[in-house]
């Protein structure tokens, strides 16, 4: 396919379920409508570019030569070896977030989703959501040795509300909710996301009791948390952030920050938060109908960043 293409991909925030996707445990996630643009140009020799706007990294390799690893786009050099017997000819790839790096709402899973998609687009790979989603997984956990659980990369793929069975064979459910009123917060502090997955990688490892009953408790949260997000119980979704909080608490996951952000969206309305990913900083969540915009300003005059998210859908 010799013409250019650009896409927008979503970043996600998880509503029910943060880490339990570790254990191969069903999420529940939302992709949101902050974007990640991608433009593709194909060239007519055997040079291949990445441009990361955002970081001003540049990478050029020729058709033939294994990719660098050791950069930012690293995501895209493993994905592109996975591909590149699919890969005829030389082409130019940039990105360009509105995604904030680090913070939760995903950048990684987005900017290889992405990828993903664009090549599929480029060189009629014809790849499913499904194929997709499973590719971007393997990059991140298998080649590049991120602790990561499948959540990310189906719900992006996928879009819209999702509960994701994300074990060894993962499934996608499409949640018909049109509408959820969430405000997101961003507790502006360095997140140590790494060292809390490999903490609780090794918790799993050795079958400490604390922490699978920490994880059996979030699961039941979010079974439950789909009967209440199809019935529309926003109440209910409340009380199960809280309880999933508590528990994120006895992992160690939470921060003073993230927990003061949680309390003062309570103070403002809301009826239930907690945090987003796998915890040590970053984004919290908070479900509060009617109260966004009271919530919103609670978060930022507690020393956050404030969003009130709709959900993304890709269009048909």
């Amino acid at each position: 396919m010799n013409k250019e293409i650009s896409l927008e991909i979503p970043g996600r925030i998880c509503i029910m379920g943060d880490k339990v996707d570790l254990l191969g445990k069903p999420v529940i996630a939302m992709a949101i409508n902050l974007m990640m643009r991608f433009n593709y140009k194909p060239r007519s020799d055997d040079t291949i570019e990445f441009y990361s706007c955002d970081t001003n990294e540049r990478i050029k390799f020729n058709l033939q030569d294994p990719p660098p690893r050791n950069i930012d786009l690293a995501y895209w050099s493993v994905l592109y070896e996975r591909l590149k017997n699919n890969i005829t000819h030389g082409f130019y790839l940039e990105v360009e977030s509105d995604i904030p790096i680090g913070v939760g709402l995903s950048t990684s899973a987005a900017i290889s989703v992405g990828f993903l998609k664009v090549m599929s687009k480029a060189f009629s790979l014809k790849l499913s959501n499904k194929e997709i989603a499973e590719l971007a997984y393997l990059g991140e956990n298998n080649d590049l040795g991120i602790q990561c659980g499948r959540m990310d990369q189906y719900s992006i793929a996928h879009g819209g509300i999702t509960f994701i069975h994300t074990d060894e064979n993962p499934k996608v459910e499409q949640l018909e909710v049109n509408f959820l009123p969430i405000v997101v917060g961003d507790s502006m502090e360095e997140r140590k996301a790494a060292s809390i997955l490999n903490r609780i990688k090794n918790k799993i490892k050795v079958k400490d009791i604390e922490t699978l009953e920490a994880f059996n408790v979030i699961e039941n949260c979010v079974y439950q948390g789909k009967k209440a997000l199809l019935t529309k119980n926003f109440k209910k979704i409340g009380e199960l952030m809280d309880i999933q909080q508590k528990q994120e608490v006895l992992l160690g996951t939470a921060t003073d920050k993230i927990l003061k952000l949680c309390l003062a969206s309570k103070n403002a309305g809301a009826l239930g938060a907690k945090q987003i990913g796998a915890g040590g900083g970053g984004c919290m969540l908070a479900i509060a109908p009617g109260k966004e915009e009271e919530v919103a300003r609670a978060i930022e005059k507690a020393g956050g960043r404030a969003w009130i998210f709709d959900i993304y859908n890709y269009s048909s």
